[in-house]
């Protein structure tokens, strides 16, 4: 596996990170990872993936770790800006055919399920995928997260049809396979939101839903839940790679 940094600019930003290289023959999926609020890139997953085949390729939103910006400058529409622009960075050092999969972590998995609505995105993992109301897309996002808005997490415990919400809507138009984690004892992202999600997905057949009894919103340093989701994430690609 050999590990390059990596640095693109957005709005007047540069953003790092590094993409992960198989020394093997690489596989035709390849994996971008897009972290949470206020998060880190999933490093040791990225790693992982990549000594089993699969390019991988982290990175950093603006205001977070080694990125540029402030954190209370970043909005919603910023970071989705950014995101495009990872995957366009991303898809133009991939082998010509190879197909990205998204995987995001909360904030990241929000704005994975975006992504997909502009871009060529051939699967989705979704560990406890936070959600916000359309409004104040494109103001501070410091200030509308769920440990600071208590608005915010009653509506995330609010039943949501798809046409009521952009995520839910990219979510119900997707047509590739989708895995979705929820952790039992998640202090930030409700049940109901996570249901939200899987009830938007259309075709249950290409749904993976994993219930985590036990866990917290976030992985941690924690080896043994870090190693499960990795697991998790590594056995369903495998079986999304095994069908191309």
């Amino acid at each position: 596996m050999q590990k390059e940094p990596l640095e693109f600019s957005v709005n007047g930003l540069k953003l790092r990170g590094f993409l992960y290289w198989p020394t093997s023959t690489p596989k035709k999926l390849a994996v971008l990872f897009i972290h949470g609020w206020t998060g880190l890139p999933n490093e040791n997953a990225a790693a992982s993936l990549a000594m089993k085949g699969y390019p991988a390729m982290i990175f950093s939103l603006g205001g977070h770790n080694n990125s540029e910006g402030k954190l209370e400058d970043i909005t919603r529409k910023k970071s989705l800006d950014e995101a495009l622009a990872a995957y366009d960075f991303f898809i133009r050092k991939l082998p010509g055919g190879t197909k990205i999969v998204a995987v995001g972590s909360s904030y990241g998995s929000y704005l994975s399920a975006l992504l997909s609505g502009q871009r060529k995105v051939t699967a989705l993992s979704l560990r406890v995928p936070a959600n916000y109301p359309d409004d104040q897309f494109d103001k501070p996002q410091i200030n509308q997260s769920g440990d600071v808005d208590e608005n915010v997490m009653k509506w995330r415990r609010t039943k949501l049809e798809p046409s009521k919400n952009r995520a839910l809507k990219d979510i119900r138009n997707f047509r590739g396979d989708i895995q979705v984690i929820e952790a039992e004892k998640d202090e930030l992202v409700p049940h109901q939101t996570v249901q939200n999600y899987v009830d938007a997905v259309q075709d249950k057949s290409m749904l993976d839903y994993n219930f985590m009894k036990g866990w917290p919103h976030s992985l941690g340093l924690d080896e043994e839940r870090n190693h499960t989701y990795q697991s998790l994430l590594l056995n369903w690609l495998e079986k999304i790679a095994e069908r191309l």
